[in-house]
């Protein structure tokens, strides 16, 4: 599934529980032992990446957490250290349309097609993931 916001294309993809370990020692830990990633957020390559072995119920609450990453990143506040309470509710507040607009979108589409799509991160192939169009 792709989505847009401040004018960049973000994609979202469903992983392995293997493929997101992978993926998190290579782009966070590598040396970190790791035995679940629920998803990651690569702000680099706009990608969210959501774990497909969970119920459908924590993947939208995972989703709904990335997108509060992209959210942030997108809109400059990725880089803040400290945040206080107001600019909590803020945040929230502002993103709150946006989350629900993606979540949304994302529950409802139907598997319409199958097609293999290579991801490179840094000119190296990730591997390959079979994207169903929803």
């Amino acid at each position: 599934m792709e989505f847009k916001i401040n004018n960049t294309e973000w994609k979202i993809i469903e992983q392995s529980k293997q493929e997101m370990i992978n993926l998190y020692k290579k782009q966070i830990q590598p040396d970190e032992e790791v035995s679940f990633v629920f998803g990651l957020t690569n702000k680099s390559y706009h990608i969210i990446f959501i774990n497909e072995d969970m119920c459908e119920e924590q993947k939208i609450n995972t989703l709904k957490h990335e997108l509060m990453h992209c959210y942030m990143w997108s809109y400059g506040l990725g880089n803040i250290a400290d945040f206080d309470e107001e600019m909590v509710c803020d945040i929230v507040a502002s993103s709150n349309d946006f989350i629900n607009e993606v979540v949304e979108e994302y529950k409802k589409q139907n598997i319409t097609e199958t097609t293999d799509e290579e991801i490179y991160i840094d000119d190296q192939k990730i591997g390959v993931i079979i994207s169903d169009e929803y």
